[in-house]
């Protein structure tokens, strides 16, 4: 006898009060659901409650959800499903390119979201795929920046290679060890620059200018560094060390 275990899901949505509303629903008829306001808190909290159904929205801070579309399509029996204002033919071409099995128009009633999200998964249930947490490893190396110190490389998820100069690779160094913590301008500008340098700030600035510079003409994506103002930075993103 089977035993039926319902949906788990997913959402992305950075409009707070949009998001726990939508939240409610699911919950009610019984399924297991949760969500955040972004894409780096949704591939955190993927990796400690997987999921069967992911709904996203477009217009997110920092990665848009056509990109976080693509990264999900690497895992063969998640079910991805789009939601969206934008009603464009571009937007719904460029949302099921992307990997969504589904795109929906705000605003959705709430009836027709469960009947795709049960659609799908039982479309999903018939395939022979392994289940989700089997495949988080390897989705979790997916979606990671890798920096190499063999190759003084900074690889993207979606596997760009930016070459690296020492002072770049030392930048990238540090931010990516401490994992998402901000670390000081001036412990930065010291370590790269040199303490003796006068205008050593300044030549860090310009430094993280040009490599941010390169690595949108390279891999066509910005760096994943956030500069806390007055303070110093942050790589925000999944990372790791090779």
């Amino acid at each position: 006898m089977t035993v039926y275990t319902p949906p788990r899901i997913a959402i992305i949505e950075d409009d707070y009060d949009l998001l726990q509303s939508t939240l409610e629903y699911p919950h009610i008829a019984g399924y297991i659901a949760w969500g955040v306001g972004n894409g780096d808190a949704f591939y955190k909290q993927l990796l400690i409650n997987p999921v069967d159904v992911v709904m996203i929205d477009i217009g997110l801070p920092g990665e848009d959800g056509f990109s976080i579309a693509r990264h999900l399509r690497s895992i063969p029996h998640l079910a991805i499903i789009i939601v969206s204002a934008r009603d464009t033919l571009e937007d719904r071409l460029a949302g099921l390119n992307a990997g969504a099995d589904r795109y929906l128009v705000k605003p959705v009633n709430l009836d027709e979201l469960i009947a795709n999200i049960n659609a799908m998964v039982r479309r999903k249930d018939a395939d022979v795929d392994p289940p989700i947490e089997a495949t988080l490893i390897q989705f979790e190396d997916a979606l990671c920046w890798r920096l190499s110190g063999q190759h003084w490389t900074l690889t993207s998820p979606s596997g760009a290679v930016l070459p690296l100069t020492a002072r770049e690779y030392r930048l990238l160094q540090m931010l990516i060890a401490v994992q998402g913590q901000t670390i000081s301008k001036f412990d930065i500008a010291d370590d790269i620059i040199g303490r003796r340098i006068i205008n050593r700030n300044e030549r860090l600035d310009v430094l993280l200018a040009r490599l941010r510079k390169k690595a949108n003409a390279t891999l066509n994506e910005p760096l994943p560094i956030k500069t806390a103002h007055m303070h110093g930075y942050a790589f925000t993103a999944p990372a790791i060390i090779q």
